[in-house]
């Protein structure tokens, strides 16, 4: 009697993706290898090639996977609520995903969710009357001070709890003074705070003074 064949794994680019968010959101982004999230699949990691290029183009797919989760942008709205509610929503996706926050340190985010993303808040800030120029410049400031503010806040997590009790009052006594000051400047109420004020600096730019 002829055995029954068993039936081949079907196996598709998001499932790939999944399961490497998975790994990473677990173990970091290091922990990301196309044998590990092959064998997380219950495939060889050569299979995994039929569907991603690489562990770079992986770790891109994983990036537009996970900011296809930030709020949609409308370039019609008034653009300081607007701007405060995207970059926070940016701020809070990433610490909650520390290996896509890690990702925005090693490489370009440039994929097909990043640049649609971004396309949407130039939009807003020319509608607004911001010059070409201007528009760019406040784009980038805004997306370098969520992501670094992200990784501060990380990295105070990771390594101490959010306390900064190690700092020598010999070495660095003006930091040790302040050092509540700097582990609180971590949290989510201080990263709004300043984005307020960076928003509000950019009303100058526009010909109406915001």
């Amino acid at each position: 009697m002829a055995r029954a064949s068993t039936p081949r794994r079907t196996l598709d680019e998001q499932q790939v993706v999944a399961a490497a968010l998975r790994i990473a959101d677990a173990d970091g982004l290091d922990a990301v290898t196309m044998r590990r999230v092959g064998s997380a699949l219950g495939v060889s990691a050569m299979a995994l090639y039929n569907h991603v290029d690489g562990k770079d183009a992986l770790v891109d797919l994983m990036v537009d996977r996970t900011l296809r989760e930030l709020p949609a942008i409308d370039p019609e709205a008034a653009w300081e609520p607007e701007l405060l509610r995207f970059f926070t929503a940016l701020h809070r996706l990433l610490t909650a995903h520390p290996s896509v926050a890690e990702a925005t340190l090693r490489r370009p985010i440039e994929g097909p969710v990043a640049t649609q993303l971004a396309d949407r808040v130039l939009e807003l800030l020319t509608r607004a009357g911001f010059p070409d120029d201007e528009a760019a410049g406040a784009f980038v400031t805004l997306f370098n001070y969520a992501c670094g503010a992200s990784i501060y806040h990380l990295s105070r997590r990771r390594s101490t709890g959010g306390r900064l009790d190690g700092i020598d009052a010999a070495q660095a006594p003006t930091a040790h003074r302040l050092r509540g000051h700097l582990a609180r400047a971590a949290d989510d109420a201080h990263l709004e705070r300043a984005l307020r004020r960076i928003v509000a600096s950019l009303r100058d730019v526009t010909p109406s003074g915001g």
